[in-house]
């Protein structure tokens, strides 16, 4: 464990530039690590730990047990909180109290159940940053589903190396510049054990099957290394998602303001995609938790720069309402 500690130490394998350098201009003391067992999780906690004295990090480690494959399971559990000992870090973990045994497994409900907690981690022990294990070969993959399911900029940025929330701490993802071939190559290298998740193999899982058979598909059809492709079109779609969240303020800043009624007048004859980002921050904050379907989103930006009066639409548990000139939220 030392010696691939001492190798990161010296610069060899740098993480993402941006979020090296968003942690040492942060100066945050905690961070969590989020880690699975696996090689990725691994690889990235290693890489923190070389850097942790640069940055002045205190790395927390963090395992959530899903319980889908109970005897393996507790043993990724048990590897985390070895690593953790060996490392000398402070190690939390906790499993799920849901009954898997007659249930279909949910990917879903189980990030939701791993974020929830990573975060009740982070507020206990005044933790600003949460990192994650995703790396290169994550991005193309997420494109794909992302692509399938009709995404716009924002949801084909996904992962960022850093994803900043108004009322949680900021994720970070420092290996997105590592392909997972070229992590498990390095630790194979050095001897360091990672943990082998079997139901990763399941291709009934849609990631899975994209992973093990579309991907490779695709590498041999183009001859070309996608994933460094995909990533190079996440770096850009970010760049010009910022750009168009500057121009969405500029233009619309009462929906960035939050102000209860927003006239609905000025959005007529500007570019639906500036009207889109700027309405959909508006209600996405003011109705927290909600998440607009594609399809809902196209049909509230159709009747917000149309000229029916009159019309509502059901956003979970309430109601975005319009007339001539005003639009606004009101409860179910």
């Amino acid at each position: 464990m030392q010696s691939i500690s001492e190798k990161f130490k010296c610069g060899k394998f740098q993480i993402k530039q941006s979020v090296f350098k968003f942690l040492k201009e942060e100066q945050e003391d905690n961070l969590i690590m989020a880690c699975s067992g696996g090689a990725d999780s691994v690889f990235a906690t290693l890489a923190l730990y070389g850097l942790k004295d640069n940055l002045g990090l205190n790395i927390i480690m963090v395992h959530f047990n899903h319980r889908w494959r109970p005897k393996e399971s507790e043993l990724d559990r048990a590897f985390v909180e070895e690593l953790s000992d060996n490392l000398g870090l402070k190690f939390f973990s906790k499993s799920s109290d849901i009954d898997y045994s007659d249930k279909i497994k949910s990917e879903t409900l189980a990030r939701e159940q791993r974020i929830n907690y990573l975060r009740e981690i982070a507020a206990s022990e005044n933790a600003n940053i949460i990192a994650f294990g995703h790396q290169m070969d994550d991005i193309i993959e997420t494109q794909i589903i992302r692509l399938a399911r009709g995404s716009g900029i924002d949801g084909l940025v996904a992962p960022r190396p850093i994803h900043k929330f108004s009322k949680y701490p900021t994720h970070v993802r420092p290996i997105l510049n590592f392909e997972s071939n070229q992590i498990k190559k390095i630790l194979s290298d050095h001897s360091v054990y990672w943990r082998e998740d079997k139901s990763n193999l399941d291709q009934s899982i849609i990631r899975n099957n994209i992973r093990h058979s579309i991907i490779p598909r695709l590498k041999e059809s183009m001859k070309r290394n996608i994933a460094e492709g995909a990533s190079k079109s996440r770096q850009l779609l970010e760049e010009d998602s910022l750009c168009l969240d500057n121009i969405a303020r500029d233009r619309f800043p009462d929906c960035y303001t939050l102000v209860s009624k927003i006239n609905r007048e000025q959005f007529l004859n500007e570019d639906r995609a500036i009207i889109r980002r700027a309405i959909f921050y508006w209600l996405h904050k003011l109705n927290p938790g909600f998440v607009a379907s594609s399809t809902l989103q196209e049909n509230i930006l159709n009747a917000l720069v149309g000229s029916d009066n009159g019309i509502k639409f059901s956003v979970g548990e309430k109601f975005i309402r319009m007339n001539k000139r005003l639009v606004w939220l009101e409860k179910g």
